[in-house]
């Protein structure tokens, strides 16, 4: 049955106040910002490196906050903005001409992307809601006490680490896509190498490329990196030839410790790109390490197959469901370009076993897939740290040959310390589901250091304190997460679940109505909502969003681990144990989880649920 009318009006009131309720509820009381402030913020941003070259979104930004201090909140339209701020005629039509929509997108991701750089101690924030004009502004906790460091970081792990390098985005000086292709996969090329020089911390790319235009501010990208030197330069290009000038700087003093230029042919683009990667690093392996030069084989890739292999990855970190079947299509397309690429392999079967993982797709249907990709692979690269993670989290998470799976992380990390997704996955995905949770954490804060401005890992560090039942941890990790990035929704959902175990639960439905309207009809949302409602004794809308799931099943994918999840909220012990029973025969991923997660706790008890932890392998 769908939801009635009454529930209907019900849902729609509460969500659509929920990301006020969220925003008032979660952050400490602080005093509004006032106009003056808000004005004076406003100059600082439009000032700063991100904006200055800006103009439209400069006037976008300046017009959208003008008019709600002066009480024109109604007029922040569409059709009113094209015609104010991109000059449009009266007789514009959004419906036609979607700039206004275009613009807003684009302002959205400048204001998130000072806010984690340049701006990350403003105490005050201006920010653009998802799908509205009318901007926000709030006072930021975080910052109201001046810079921190993040909560995650251990008191060592804090501080500036010794023999450590952020390489930051090759400038590209021909502005055009494919040199950005270029230049980008040279600077992923050399965060690759360097990872194997031994004692060396390099920051991943998923972190560094955050940074591209920010390469001056060297106080920010030390405070925020924690890495002692930073690696810049720049990439021209011309029909026949290559120039690559890089500069290793102290990242304290700003001081230049080596500076090289490079200038080659174009024959054969890729294979000079790693010449050139292998070139820098090894002067760096000696300036930094003071260890003798390597040498650092491996097979090449086609530029077209390693061009794919970057937009792969890419939509997969996005891990939205468009954003995983992109991801799909991407090494599909890698793997057509370049048959003998065992990242490609690796990347299609990661993309596979996330699908799988967040429920957008059946196990029977990913996995086999993903299973194939993986194997296929190690077989093209035995040594390849990527291929050994892709077939381990497959053998963990879904074929349950847990001995067989930490050989494979273990190889993985021995071939590369400095991969980040090993670690991850590894402390996550392996060691925190088998309870081994001092060195689930362990490998996860060396990941997070690898990779400190990753959300993804963010939230899994979150999620180890909740598994731990360190529930303030848990939450003070994920209230970070929100703040640094208010439009990530997984950040929400993690947050509304670790509220919910402390009993907290009108917080914890105000963070999962965020985080609904933030991700769409995402199934285990709707189950962790519903849970908590059952749980608020608010049993008919709890009732309702069973509904809503039953529905949803009869069009898409939802996992049986979702009907268990808001049955356990209803207080229906028997139907929570027979859908957990269908999703393990299903080899649902989420069922891995039955050992360790807080939510089960009632029903650790009853022999129904021992049994199918005998059967994961979990007992």
């Amino acid at each position: 049955m769908l939801l009635s009318g009454i529930n209907r009006r019900t849902v729609a009131k509460q969500t659509s106040h929920s990301a006020i309720a969220v925003s008032q509820a979660l952050a400490p009381a602080l005093s509004a910002p006032g106009p003056e402030e808000i004005r004076a913020q406003l100059e600082k941003v439009l000032a700063s490196r991100l904006f200055a070259r800006s103009t439209r979104l400069c006037r976008f930004l300046r017009f959208s906050v003008e008019e709600s201090l002066a009480g024109n909140g109604g007029r922040l339209k569409e059709q009113i903005i094209g015609m104010e701020v991109f000059d449009r005629k009266s007789d514009y039509d959004p419906r036609i001409d979607p700039i206004v929509r275009v613009e807003a997108r684009r302002l959205r991701a400048k204001l998130k992307a000072y806010y984690t750089s340049t701006g990350r101690g403003d105490s005050i924030m201006i920010g653009l809601p998802k799908g509205a004009y009318l901007p926000f502004f709030k006072m930021r906790a975080a910052a109201a006490a001046g810079p921190r460091t993040s909560l995650i970081a251990t008191s060592g792990s804090a501080l500036v680490s010794r023999k450590s390098i952020a390489v930051l985005p090759l400038a590209n000086m021909m502005q055009g896509a494919d040199d950005d292709y270029f230049s980008d996969g040279l600077t992923e090329e050399l965060i690759h190498l360097m990872t194997r020089i031994p004692s060396l911390r390099v920051v991943a790319w998923s972190s560094t490329s955050k940074l591209r235009g920010q390469e001056a501010d060297l106080a920010g990208i030390r405070r925020q990196l924690r890495v002692e030197s930073v690696l810049r330069g720049s990439v021209r290009r011309t029909p026949e030839r290559v120039r690559v000038t890089v500069q290793l700087i102290d990242s304290a003093s700003g001081d230049y410790l080596w500076s090289e230029t490079y200038d080659r042919g174009l024959e054969n683009v890729l294979e000079m790109q790693g010449e050139i990667a292998r070139a820098i690093v090894q002067t760096l392996r000696v300036k930094l390490t003071g260890l003798p030069p390597t040498e650092t084989p491996g097979r090449a890739p086609t530029v077209a197959c390693y061009n794919l292999c970057l937009q792969g990855r890419y939509h997969a970190n996005k891990r939205t469901a468009e954003g995983l079947h992109k991801s799909v299509e991407r090494f599909e397309e890698a793997i057509l370009a370049d048959e003998a690429c065992a990242e490609a392999y690796a990347g299609l079967a990661d993309a596979y076993s996330l699908l799988a993982d967040y429920g957008q797709m059946s196990p029977a249907e990913a996995v086999p897939k993903a299973r194939a990709a993986a194997e296929r692979a190690l077989e093209l690269d035995p040594q390849s740290a990527a291929a050994n993670v892709s077939l381990a989290a497959v053998r963990s998470v879904f074929d349950w040959r847990w001995e067989e799976a930490e050989v494979l992380y273990r190889t993985a990390i021995a071939a590369n310390p400095g991969y980040s997704r090993a670690r991850h996955w590894f402390g996550l995905d392996y060691l925190g589901l088998l309870g081994r949770f001092e060195e689930g954490l362990a490998e996860i804060r060396v990941a997070h250091d690898l990779d400190p401005l990753s959300m993804i890992i963010r939230e899994g560090v979150g999620y180890m304190h909740m598994i731990c039942r360190d529930y303030p941890k848990s939450v003070a990790v994920y209230r970070e997460i929100t703040d640094m990035d208010p439009d990530f929704y997984k950040g929400f959902s993690s947050l509304g679940r670790v509220l919910s175990l402390m009993g907290k639960y009108d917080l914890a439905i105000a963070a999962l109505q965020r985080a609904r309207e933030l991700g769409g009809q995402v199934p285990s949302i709707l189950a962790a909502l519903g849970e908590v409602l059952g749980r608020a004794g608010r049993i008919e809308e709890a009732r309702a969003l069973l509904d809503e799931l039953t529905a949803l099943s009869q069009t898409r994918w939802v996992p049986a681990t979702c009907f268990a999840i808001l049955h356990l909220g209803l207080g229906d012990y028997s139907a929570t144990l027979t859908f957990l029973e269908t999703a393990t025969n299903r080899r649902e991923m989420p069922v891995t989880a039955l050992k360790v997660h807080p939510l089960y706790d009632p029903l650790r008890s009853e022999p129904r649920f021992q049994r199918l932890l005998e059967r994961i392998g979990l007992s």
